[in-house]
């Protein structure tokens, strides 16, 4: 998956909440059962209310809080509440930022292709399970690719080929250095097949840019049946 110039949503939403006082607004609101109103936030983190407007625009542009206007209570504008669309955002938002520097420690420590694909491809197989093509495809579901069999070979063959719509790691393959993850999920392709079938193989790997998704892998020696 080489990088592109497009921004998924996942990606912008990262971006968003690098910001320190962002990601302090989001962990407040992930706090919240019903919501704050800016002054609330202002004085959770410690930020001017029209500071804190604008950090809550640019969340709001990437998709990660949605507003609410609660019914008029006397004179003045009704107040707005906002809302982490899902409160597991800090946290999520977290792991990516884990995922960019544990890539980033690959590159600054000289790890080779070779050795990342061999590390992917011991844990393909320890992530795997045993059971033919019904197998693989299981395999890649269970990991987020969302796989969906492509193309007309029989089932007889041995053949897969299997699209994969979703790249768990988006992040990490869109940032520098991001090329060791795709040669990670090669290997871990070529491990999963391993563990399917002793005798089976990842024959192609056509990665696509992390924010499009959609790489290509297939397989032969695959039995097709799960008891093999």
């Amino acid at each position: 998956m080489a990088r592109s110039s497009e921004t998924s949503p996942a990606v912008a939403a990262a971006g968003a909440l690098a910001h320190p006082t962002r990601r302090r607004i989001a962990d407040a609101l992930s706090a919240s059962d019903d919501g704050l109103s800016v002054f609330e936030i202002a004085e959770a983190v410690g930020v001017h209310h029209n500071a804190v407007r604008q950090h809550l625009r640019r969340l709001g542009a990437v998709g990660l809080v949605s507003v609410r206007r609660e019914a008029p209570s006397g004179r003045g504008r009704p107040r707005l509440r906002y809302r982490l669309v899902d409160p597991r955002i800090p946290q999520i938002a977290a792991h990516q930022d884990l995922v960019r520097m544990l890539v980033e420690y690959l590159v600054r420590c000289g790890a080779s292709l070779d050795d990342v694909e061999r590390f992917g491809r011991d844990q393909g197989k320890r992530l795997g399970q045993d059971g033919g093509r019904d197998a693989v495809i299981d395999s890649f579901a269970r990991l987020g690719f969302s796989p969906r069999e492509v193309g007309t070979a029989d089932a007889s063959s041995g053949v897969l080929e299997l699209r994969l719509d979703s790249c768990p790691f988006r992040e990490g393959a869109a940032s520098d250095g991001g090329e060791l993850v795709c040669v990670l999920h090669r290997g871990i392709a070529a491990g999963i097949a391993q563990r399917a079938n002793p005798g089976a193989a990842l024959t192609g790997w056509w990665p696509r840019p992390p924010a499009i998704a959609g790489c290509m892998a297939a397989f032969t020696g695959l039995s097709p049946r799960e008891d093999g």
